[in-house]
Parts: structure tokens; C-alpha cells; sequence
């Protein structure tokens, strides 16, 4: 499906979930996980750039939007605008799909003792290896069955350096560059 303006990713992927019979709070992270990556397959933006203009993006946190410290696991849309010039940053449309979760002791002793991570996909050739370095993360195996406190959407336009594409060691959520 071809969608001319990708300032409209977040209501292309509510209309997206409606039409699965899903609902952001009965999503657990393997469920969420398929719904992201199907999406990002299934949907395409005409006003991206042609090369690197399109991924996807997962990572684990702690955070606090107001509601307490939790766990974060965010499955992130980038969708790279053109620039005035080449090596100019890119305005980038970046959906997040948050699932938090609150703290216990999984996450005490397992998660937070593995850290952060970061993991980006720009390529349908390596979805494969992207979901199962994912699920291979101490914080997605330990949270996989849970249900999470708090699942929410959030899209917000930043910018990025041209070569800034993929999370560099110790990454956390922010790693795609913005300024």
C-alpha cells in the first residue's frame, strides 16, 4: 500500500491495528513485535528517500514519562524525508509503539543487569537477524509473556545525520541522531 504523506504513519497504523481486531492494550511484545514489523512490510510512503528511508527500530530503556520509572521496550517506524542537501541532517517522522512495564524482579535480576540495547532494520533482506538478535535480549525474553502497565503511540518529527543509520555499541533509544 502506497500512502503519499508519512506525517500520517500513526494514523495509517491505528487503521492498521483496527483492522487486525488489535488494540494497543492487549498487546503483549511478541504480538506487538509481528504488528510493527507487518506494518512496516505491508506500508509503504511515497515521500521518503529511496535509499535507507524506511526502517525499523527496537530498543530497551528505563524511563519516565510522568508515571513512575519502568522498563521501556519501544518498537520504533523511521521514515527519512529528503534534505535540502546531501550532508545535511534529515527530518525524520519517527513512530513509537512504547510498551512499559513496572518494575519487578525479573527485570531487577535479569534485564537491567544485561543493559541498554539498540537494534535497527532498513533492510527487508535482514528482518530475520533483526528479530532474533530482539529476541535474543535478556529484557525481551523476560517480558515476552507479560502484560505491560502501559502501551502507547507516539510520533514526533526529528532530525538525523545521513550517516547515522544504525545504533553504535551502548546505544539507547535516541541513537538515531537527533539534534
Amino acid at each position: 500500500m502506497l500512502i503519499k504523506d508519512s506525517s500520517q504513519v500513526e494514523k495509517e497504523f491505528r487503521s492498521f491495528l483496527r483492522a487486525k481486531s488489535l488494540k494497543l492494550s492487549s498487546l503483549n511484545l511478541p504480538i506487538a513485535f509481528d504488528a510493527m514489523a507487518e506494518f512496516w512490510a505491508a506500508t509503504r510512503f511515497s515521500n521518503v528517500l529511496a535509499e535507507d528511508g524506511d526502517g525499523i527500530a527496537c530498543y530497551e530503556d528505563v524511563t519516565d514519562h510522568g508515571r513512575g520509572t519502568r522498563l521501556e521496550i519501544g518498537l520504533v517506524r523511521l521514515l527519512r524525508l529528503p534534505s535540502d542537501a546531501i550532508s545535511a541532517p534529515s527530518p525524520v517522522h519517527r513512530l513509537r509503539l512504547r510498551i512499559c512495564y513496572k518494575w519487578d524482579m525479573d527485570v531487577i535480576k535479569t534485564v537491567l543487569p544485561a543493559g541498554t540495547w539498540s537494534f535497527a532494520c532498513w533492510n527487508a533482506r535482514e528482518l530475520s537477524a533483526f528479530k532474533q538478535a530482539i529476541f535474543e535480549t535478556a529484557g525481551f525474553s523476560s517480558m515476552r509473556e507479560k502484560k505491560p502497565a502501559e502501551v502507547s503511540t507516539l510520533l514526533d518529527t526529528v532530525t538525523s545525520m545521513p550517516h547515522q543509520l544504525k545504533p553504535e555499541p551502548g546505544a539507547r533509544q535516541m541513537w538515531w541522531g537527533v539534534m
